[in-house]
């Protein structure tokens, strides 16, 4: 049962609800023929599902979190494979609109799956872009996934607060929600290009409603 006084993203069934998820196909479709040397930022890593793959498989992986309950099933799924003390240097605690543990041109690939939509503003949303493509390398790689605001998680629609942003999810945070369209041309300044068509797939909610998200992978111009 939920427990009102923890945090959302620290209470044990929700970490143990999101590790549970089987690794990302496309993340995995995209670096399976990858030199292991690739080195990867798995941003919101959440409990670990798409961090312990790169772990398993010999990527030069990081993974950032900002919940300490998500850090710490992450840490301990990477460790059998790349020891304590590389796990606790690898997987970090932050926010993705400061990334400044990380050096500029440090990365070949972000995968960023449901985390930039969590902005609380526009400024946030920004930020956090701006602070991937500071730390990606020319010509480096963006996968992404985000809400678009045909979402109907609770199926009782969601309230639009202000431009692009809404409420009505489960953690009752509000959500900077694009469509496919919208998010290619905020990306564009930031120096990001489609590398194919960005899309958007409908899927059951644990809610009972819908969530509708758009999938993107993009290349950082050189």
């Amino acid at each position: 049962m939920d427990n009102p006084e923890i945090p959302f993203w620290e209470r044990p069934e929700i970490v143990e609800q999101f590790a549970a998820r089987p690794p990302d196909q496309r993340m995995m479709e995209l670096l399976g023929d990858a030199s292991r040397a690739t080195r990867v930022l798995d941003l919101g890593c959440a409990g670990g599902r798409n961090t312990e793959w790169l772990a398993r498989e010999g990527f030069d992986f990081y993974a950032l979190d900002d919940s300490r309950a998500m850090l710490e099933k992450t840490r301990s799924r990477v460790e059998p494979y790349v020891g304590k003390a590389d796990a606790g240097h690898r997987v970090v605690e932050g926010r993705m609109d400061n990334l400044s543990v990380f050096d500029r041109d440090f990365f070949d690939l972000i995968i960023c799956f449901g985390v930039y939509h969590a902005a609380q503003s526009l400024e946030e949303w920004h930020c956090a872009i701006a602070e991937s493509a500071r730390i990606l390398k020319p010509a480096a790689q963006l996968l992404m996934t985000q809400f678009s605001p045909r979402s109907d998680p609770t199926g009782q629609g969601l309230q639009r607060i202000e431009p692009h942003l809404f409420t009505g999810f489960r953690d009752e945070r509000r959500m900077l929600l694009l469509e496919p369209d919208e998010l290619d041309a905020w990306m564009a300044p930031y120096g990001f290009t489609p590398v194919r068509p960005t899309y958007d797939t409908t899927a059951p909610a644990d809610e009972g409603g819908t969530r509708v998200v758009v999938n993107a992978l993009y290349q950082k111009n050189g």
